[in-house]
């Protein structure tokens, strides 16, 4: 009979613990999604690890538009720029697209009139850090020449 209290102490002591040991849903847990924008440009492989989605009005036009660049603590420079005529998914050429690349130097191009330019859209969730996702190829052209970029991948994150 002595150690009746110390038996309920211990029980409740444990009941107690185990509730507040209790993990929250795996739903719950908010992940920082990932962006990648990869692709062949010639022979070389490009990675641009930041990547965002914005929708912007240009004029009278409504476009979506695809950046990728290099975080700004690397010592990368240049960036990709894809701008869409819309905000869906789909297959974008001709003049529903319009591709800006910047390399290394600060050589500027600008999509060709190549008639086997495309961005594909795949998935484009519009909400805040959704992740939007495709594939490319196209050429650019610019001072320096022109250059074919094949196999692209964008894994870019949805800004508003």
């Amino acid at each position: 009979m002595k150690n009746r209290p110390l038996l309920i102490s211990l029980s409740l002591g444990y009941c107690l613990l185990a509730a507040c040991t209790k993990s929250s849903p795996a739903s719950a847990v908010q992940v920082a999604p990932k962006s990648s924008i990869t692709g062949s440009i010639n022979d070389s492989l490009l990675h641009y690890p930041v990547n965002l989605v914005y929708i912007q009005d240009v004029d009278t036009t409504h476009t979506t538009l695809i950046s990728g660049e290099y975080a700004d603590t690397s010592s990368k420079k240049g960036s990709l720029a894809m701008r869409l005529r819309g905000d869906t998914t789909g297959r974008f050429s001709g003049s529903s697209l319009l591709v800006t690349y910047t390399d290394g130097l600060g050589g500027v191009y600008y999509n060709t009139t190549d008639t086997t330019n495309y961005v594909q859209i795949d998935k484009y969730p519009k909400t805040y850090n959704g992740v939007v996702s495709g594939s490319f190829s196209f050429t650019v052209a610019g001072n320096a020449g022109s250059l074919k970029f094949t196999n692209g991948s964008i894994i870019a994150i949805y800004q508003k």
